[in-house]
Parts: C-alpha cells; structure tokens; sequence
C-alpha cells in the first residue's frame, strides 16, 4: 500500500466515505466533545479536534446534507 507523502497509515485508516456522497471524510471531535464529519482533504494526520476555518465541515459539501442533519 502507497501513501501520499503528507499521511501516514494511522491517517490513512481514519478515513471512511460519507454514506450519500461516497465522498472521504475524517471524522474529529468539537470543542462541545461532539464528533463531526470533515473533509479529508483538509485533515492533517495528527488532527484530532475541528478547527472552524482550518477543516471543512462535510455538512458544508455534502450534497445530501440536510437528510443527515439532527433537528435542533
């Protein structure tokens, strides 16, 4: 198995698919301790916590986002 030079394997298992969109996501956790799927492009391997304006939220890309969504 290959990896792109910025990853690693750890990083590489992380990543699963959005279950709509197919698309690869990282899942991190919030300040509030809630998990929130991001895109795993903007990830870096030891990324643990969602950084607003550093990680793009998945619910921002996903063209079936609002099926996912809890209600408030």
């Amino acid at each position: 198995m290959t990896f792109d030079s910025d990853t690693t394997e750890a990083h590489e298992r992380r990543i699963t698919r959005c279950k709509s969109c197919r698309a690869r996501i990282v899942w991190l956790t919030t300040e509030a301790g809630k998990k929130i799927p991001v895109d795993a492009d903007t990830v870096e391997a030891d990324d643990e916590i969602y950084e607003h304006g550093r990680h793009v939220s998945h619910f921002g890309t996903c063209p079936q986002a609002s099926s996912w969504r809890k209600p408030r």
